[in-house]
């Protein structure tokens, strides 16, 4: 019989965003969170620009949770590139606002570290995103913008119902 599709094809049509191929193999039930040659996962590699991509993935049980050997989650990566709509996707799939790299960052940091001021606002709108959470640096979201001079996310932060800390 055919061999299974591997964790290796999985990955390689999310990163090319082949929404086709992707569909095809999750239609012959390839384990969806199966790992890569590099030990990452097909949601982990997807083009972070597709969230149709995202989607399908996540619909087949895909978990946007997981953390790579960087410690990066896909929400991590979404956040730092700027990608607004497979954010909003992966929050539908409960995605955690919440989780933290290797240094402690939030997505809300990397997304304030780079300016994505629509970004900041979409993950500000999640009641349970902890603003004020500082990195292992003791660094906030807002001082990561204060200190990349990212001005729109400044005002944001300030202006938002959660001051932050003096």
């Amino acid at each position: 019989r055919m061999a299974e599709p591997s964790g290796n094809e999985l990955a390689s049509a999310a990163a090319k965003g082949d929404l086709e191929q992707l569909t095809n193999l999750l239609q012959k039930n390839v384990n969806v969170n199966a790992q890569n040659g590099f030990g990452r996962t097909a949601l982990q590699v997807m083009k972070l620009g597709k969230p149709e991509i995202a989607k399908r993935l996540l619909i087949h049980g895909a978990n946007p949770n997981l953390k790579d050997s960087t410690g990066f989650a896909v929400i991590h990566d979404v956040a730092r590139e700027g990608f607004l709509d497979t954010l909003q996707t992966l929050l539908e799939f409960e995605a955690d606002v919440n989780i933290e790299d290797d240094e402690g960052n939030l997505p809300l940091h990397l997304a304030a570290r780079e300016g994505h001021v629509r970004v900041v606002e979409l993950l500000l709108e999640r009641t349970e995103c902890r603003v004020g959470h500082q990195n292992k640096r003791g660094a906030t979201a807002y001082d990561l913008a204060k200190l990349y001079k990212r001005a729109a996310v400044v005002k944001l932060l300030e202006d938002s119902s959660f001051p932050p800390a003096a």
